[in-house]
This record gives C-alpha cells, structure tokens and sequence, in this order.
C-alpha cells in the first residue's frame, strides 16, 4: 500500500471501538501505508454512542490517532452542494443526509478516500467528487484485496 490520506466513516469507527476485529484490522492496515481522518460529525456520532465514561475516554483517545477534521465554509459548501447534486443519496430535507454530506464533504476537501459501512447512502450511487470504499458488513475480511 502506498502512503496515503483517509477519511473513516462513523460505523467504521464505532465498530472498532466495539472490538470488532474486521474493524480493527482495517485500520491498522490503513495507518500502516497512510494518514487517518475523520470528521468532526464522527467525533460527534461516536461520542453520542458512548454507552459509559470508560467508552468516551476510549473514543477519545482514538480520536488523537484519527485527526478530526474540522468543518469550515469550505465543507459547509461542498456539502451543500452534495445534497443538491444527489437528493436521492443525501435526501431532500435539511435535516436528514446532512451528517453524511458534510462527512463525505470532508473527505472531498482532503482529496482523500472515504471508507464507509453505510450502503444506504454511498453502495447503489457514484459521486463522481468523492472516492468511497463501502465496506460489506458481512464480509470476514474488510481490508481491501489488491486489484
């Protein structure tokens, strides 16, 4: 693998946070050939996840390895963009796809690819701003096999 930017998604890193290996796995094998971000919407989703202190205290200290990245009027921007160019990924009203939008938005702005476990929203539609790696739940494995 060849150094490289990433952006996780909030499933991806709620699930590592729970244990699961798959999710574990991935991202040690993305940090070892790259930078990992998240978005400061993930910071958020995770932490409203927090079940006791001890899972915040977790989270945040996963989140000194995965580099928030913080939501200006550029992402606000693109995102807005991203819900109008795609209302049947994002949705129409204000309130639903926003999350997601400034996520991948935050991606965008870092020309880095967006790992997801959210097939609603990024499986059945190509972005053609945005590079998405949606991961199947399903699978025992979810680091990327080599083309």
């Amino acid at each position: 693998m060849s150094y490289s930017t990433f952006v996780l998604d909030s499933g991806i890193v709620m699930r590592h946070l729970r244990g699961d290996p798959r999710a574990q796995d991935l991202i040690l094998y993305l940090e070892s050939g790259g930078k990992a971000f998240v978005s400061v919407i993930t910071v958020t989703e995770v932490l409203i996840g927090c079940r006791n202190r001890q899972e915040a205290s977790e989270s945040l200290r996963l989140f000194h390895r995965l580099v928030p990245i913080k939501i200006g009027l550029r992402v606000a921007q693109k995102a807005s963009y991203l819900i109008k160019q795609y209302p049947n990924v994002f949705g129409k009203d204000i309130g639903r796809g926003t999350p997601d939008a400034l996520i991948a938005a935050s991606a965008w702005q870092l020309k880095a690819p967006l790992y997801t476990l959210n097939t609603r929203h990024f499986a059945n539609f190509n972005l053609a701003e945005i590079s998405t790696v949606v991961i199947n739940q399903e699978s025992r494995s979810w680091i990327p096999r080599a083309p």
